[in-house]
């Protein structure tokens, strides 16, 4: 369980519950034949700094049960507005009965199209690729009154202007209706690689 996003700690602090100690076991890391010695740690990653668990353990605890059943409710609540809305978007639909992470497509647009138009009005939407559509991720921060209202606007403006526009130019959406469809999955990871090459070169 990461803590950052729902026990609002900074990132890099993790929970993991163990039914048994002896299934706890198998997440140590020793090498006995390393040149410096003898080498353990509880994770494979290594060392971690004492401050991050430290901050997250006081954002527990300042938060409370209570500030987490009031930050609960308020999530709740506009993600439900968020699901009403999307349905209500002839040309969209909500996967599944999602409770804050809400997926949604489309049978007759392309929805990596809408997200480009999205992205142009400041929002940020995940684009999946099994089945194609896009996923909001309703948080704390998501919860101010005018949000539910405002991403419903844009996205039915979005929309509008894929259906109205067919021929338009975009830069991403090819992209990733391409990396779903390309039968050569070894040839994505070999894109991927060189895209994080790229990133990295100095």
């Amino acid at each position: 369980m990461d803590t950052h996003k729902y026990g609002y700690a900074a990132k890099g602090a993790s929970v993991i519950l163990y039914r048994s100690k002896k299934l706890r076991r198998y997440q140590y890391f020793k090498i006995t034949e390393w040149p410096g010695g003898l080498y353990f740690s509880p994770t494979t990653l290594g060392s971690r700094p004492g401050e991050l668990i430290a901050s997250c353990w006081a954002s527990l605890v300042s938060t409370g049960e209570s500030g987490y059943l009031a930050a609960t409710k308020r999530i709740l609540e506009t993600a439900e507005r968020i699901k009403k809305g999307i349905a209500e978007i002839p040309e969209l639909f909500v996967l599944g009965n999602p409770l804050w992470v809400i997926a949604f497509g489309s049978k007759t647009l392309d929805v990596y199209r809408i997200n480009e138009h999205m992205a142009r009005k400041e929002w940020n939407l995940n684009g999946l690729h099994k089945p194609p559509c896009l996923h909001l991720c309703v948080t704390l921060r998501h919860t101010d009154e005018r949000f539910a209202e405002r991403f419903i606007q844009d996205l039915t403006a979005s929309v509008e202007k894929v259906k109205t526009h067919p021929k338009q130019k975009y830069r991403m959406a090819p992209v990733y209706g391409m990396a779903a469809t390309f039968p050569d999955r070894s040839a994505v990871a070999d894109l991927l690689d060189r895209y994080m090459y790229l990133l990295y070169e100095v």
